[in-house]
This record gives structure tokens, C-alpha cells and sequence, in this order.
């Protein structure tokens, strides 16, 4: 089951560690959670479109003078953050690409790779997360395997990438893999 796995995960995994369970989230359900944004990032942006048009621009109509003519780059930041929030979904789905999930006989973990050559982010699960195990159906038949207590006692919140395996095809598998092994 490891020879599946990048060459930069296998160098993770001690000597007679084993790999039980093995997945990717699919990167449109991030997608998806993020799509609410792009509203936001379009009233940012058209704020700070408004703004710059009312102002008159830099040009020479500008209504104010002096020092003042560089009121209309005050919208820039809102210009820039409504680009922000429009390509949030780009950036999740992006950030679950490059997202792998692993239940080995010793550990629990989580693997995101970094651009630009960085070392990868590696989140460990403990024994209070296997404790809050919990399987979300989807209705794409996608499951969700939830490690966080604090997505299970807050229902309303989103699960983050952190809070467990989300996403993945064989979510009963990994459910069934951690319950196998013991933490301490």
C-alpha cells in the first residue's frame, strides 16, 4: 500500500511502521465550502471600485487636491481584498490537492506539502481524537471522518482540513483502521 504513497510521505514513516489507511480529500468539496466567499470578495471589490470612480480617480478631474489626490488609493485594499476573497476557493481546493491522510499501526496524521520546496505541515491526532470519531455521510457519497472535538460539540461550525479525514472515498476504512491501533 506504500508504493502509492509520494516518495517525500514514505521518508516520514519510521522503520516497521506499517500504513493501514491511506487517502486524498477531493479538492471540490473545499471548493465548494469556499464558494460563499466569492460574494464577498465581489462587494469588496465593487466597494473599492465605487470608491476610486467617486474620488475621480488620479487624473486631473480628481476632486481633491494637493496631498488629498491620493484618497482614491485608500480603495486598493478593498480592491485587493475582494480578490482575496474570490480566490479562496482556488486556494482550498489547492491547499486539499496537496492534502494527504494516513493511519499507519503507530500514528494518525495528516500530511500538507507546502509550495516553493518547504517542508511539509504535518498534523498528528491523538488519542482524544480517535475518542471523537465521528462518520458524516455526504451526500455526493463522499464521507467525512471527523478528529475534532470541537467540530462535534459545535455542529454549526465547518469542519476545517485539521479536524479529520474530509472528503475521502473510504471514510469507513479509515474509520475502521483507527480503531485498530491504540495511542497513547
Amino acid at each position: 500500500m506504500t508504493a502509492a504513497l509520494p516518495p517525500e510521505i514514505t521518508a516520514l514513516l519510521t522503520p516497521g511502521e506499517k500504513v493501514l489507511w491511506q487517502g486524498q480529500p477531493r479538492p471540490y468539496v473545499f471548493m465548494l465550502r469556499g464558494l460563499p466567499n466569492i460574494a464577498y470578495g465581489v462587494t469588496w471589490s465593487v466597494l473599492g471600485a465605487f470608491w476610486y470612480h467617486g474620488s475621480g480617480g488620479l487624473g486631473q478631474y480628481s476632486a481633491f487636491q494637493g496631498w488629498w489626490k491620493l484618497t482614491p488609493l485608500f480603495s486598493l485594499p478593498f480592491i485587493l481584498a475582494g480578490f482575496s476573497f474570490f480566490l479562496y476557493p482556488i486556494r482550498l481546493g489547492a491547499r486539499a490537492r496537496r492534502t494527504w491522510y494516513l493511519v499507519t499501526n503507530q500514528r494518525i496524521f495528516s500530511v500538507e506539502f507546502q509550495p516553493k520546496g518547504q517542508p511539509p505541515l504535518i498534523h498528528f491526532f491523538n488519542a482524544e481524537s480517535v475518542a471523537a470519531l465521528h462518520i458524516v455521510k455526504r451526500f455526493d457519497h463522499l464521507e467525512d471522518v471527523i478528529l475534532s472535538r470541537r467540530t462535534l460539540e459545535n455542529p454549526h461550525l465547518k469542519p476545517k482540513l485539521t479536524d479529520g479525514f474530509l472528503g475521502v472515498e473510504k471514510g469507513e476504512q479509515a474509520a475502521e483502521a483507527i480503531r485498530t491501533i491504540s495511542l497513547s
